[in-house]
């Protein structure tokens, strides 16, 4: 396991970024093994996460067999392929492994280029769900949409695109109207699409898309959902749609943003009723529904990994948007003001991150360090920002692990300590955590 894992993430070194006809190739040689599944497709810049976490446990809840892809991963890349409610083994992950290599250099050998990294692991994906005989897949794209990986996949039954904001400009443009083309590059033609319409721009440009498709178009808005109640790290909220009446929901967690990241997913399933309803719509349905989103929890996400202790993969200015919004409610009646511990990777707009969270919360005390990874921002240069925009303490930690471990003892009885910044960095942290309570 160890020698395949260190060889997936030596793949980088040695190719290059390939063109939407190359993965399809890879995966016609492959025998193209998504094509055996009925794949819901999921893009986005916030929440696609998330989204494919709540379908994936409501069709599980379903009794249908299920197979999710996602990433990046936060401690084991078994995180990537779970099927039917947990991680794929270590025997179905090297058989998977193993067959997509031979593929793969196959593939090199007509001169053709070896796979990226995402191709190979998304090939992974298709081929332990197919040798799993899962019947549904539920696919997150990686960047993009349209020139993505998993955009090699021609026929799914569903296109669901999440929250629109500006992200990878370097890559996917530098407006929402752009951004959002290229995610909606999965809508299929035919194939129902079910958006998030937060944004304006971003929306006429997925309803425009969808009709060039002729694809059926389900938006969510922000009136058709509304939180009713915090309690117990749950959230119970109302839902209100053509298919859904003052209906009353639960999710575990403490963010408030995944209260549209569940009406999003509710939304789709019940698209997915009216497509397959002898599948997904049978008898105690809404039952099954509900104690599946009870369970969907998805690591990561304003998680209280212990008490008072939150870890949130927020990566983006819309993220940490969200989760400014969720630690204000948090910490609204303590007594202490909270600690932040923080860092981002290169790509990302951190300054303009570290802009708001300066400017929103009032921090007892912050602290920056260097994410484990090529792609990370010098504590040094996350310091200097810092420092220009608070008067607040403010520490710079060249590792990770003593910045956790400091401000960890910094925190007293009552007070909340946040990390945030990268999903990469908050599965570097999660690693030091378990290290710790293994100790």
């Amino acid at each position: 396991m160890k020698q395949a894992v260190e060889f997936l993430y030596g793949i980088p070194k040695f190719t290059k970024k390939h063109s939407l006809a190359h993965t399809q190739h890879f995966m016609e040689l492959l025998g193209n093994p998504g094509n055996r599944c009925k794949v819901i497709h999921v893009a986005g810049s916030n929440g696609k996460g998330s989204v494919c976490c709540f379908l994936y446990h409501m069709l599980l809840s379903e009794g249908k067999t299920v197979g999710l892809f996602t990433s990046p991963h936060l401690m084991d890349v078994r995180e990537r392929f779970q099927l039917n409610g947990d991680l794929c083994s270590e025997e179905q992950f090297l058989s998977a492994y193993a067959r997509v290599k031979k593929t793969a250099e196959e593939l090199d050998q007509k001169g053709l280029g070896y796979p990226t990294f995402f191709e190979f692991i998304f090939a992974m994906g298709m081929v332990l769900f197919a040798e799993a005989q899962v019947e549904y897949v539920v696919l997150e794209t990686g960047l993009g949409g349209r020139l993505d990986a998993t955009n090699s996949f021609a026929d799914p039954v569903l296109s669901i695109i999440t929250s629109i904001s500006l992200e990878h400009t370097e890559i996917l443009g530098d407006t929402i109207a752009q951004i959002a083309g290229e995610k909606a590059g999965i809508i299929k033609p035919g194939v129902p699409v079910v958006f998030d319409a937060n944004d304006p721009e971003a929306s006429a440009v997925i309803r425009a898309h969808a009709g060039e498709m002729h694809s059926p178009c389900t938006a969510l808005e922000k009136k058709m959902f509304q939180i009713l109640e915090f309690k117990n790290n749950f959230i119970d909220f109302s839902l209100s749609t053509a298919y859904d009446k003052e209906t009353r929901w639960t999710i575990p967690g403490a963010a408030e943003y995944q209260v549209e990241n569940a009406a999003l997913a509710i939304l789709a399933m019940r698209i997915l009723q009216q497509q397959y309803p002898e599948e997904v719509a049978g008898e105690n349905a809404e039952e099954q529904l509900h104690a599946g989103m009870k369970e969907a929890f998805w690591q990561g996400r304003m998680q209280e990994i212990e008490p008072e202790i939150y870890f949130d993969g927020a990566h983006n200015t819309s993220g940490i948007g969200m989760f400014t919004e969720a630690v204000n409610r948090l910490t609204a009646k303590d007594t202490y003001r909270p600690l932040l511990l923080f860092s981002m990777v290169k790509e990302k707009d951190y300054s303009t991150s570290i802009d708001m969270l300066t400017a929103d919360i009032s921090w007892e005390e912050m602290a920056v360090t260097t994410i484990p990874n090529e792609r990370g921002i010098s504590f040094e240069k996350l310091e200097k920002l810092f420092e220009e925009d608070t008067d607040r303490p403010v520490t710079g930690y060249a590792d990770y692990r003593e910045a956790f471990r400091a401000m960890k003892e910094k925190k007293k009885p009552g007070q909340k300590f946040f990390c945030t910044g990268s999903l990469y960095f908050i599965g570097a942290l999660m690693e030091v955590w378990k290290e710790n309570c293994d100790d």
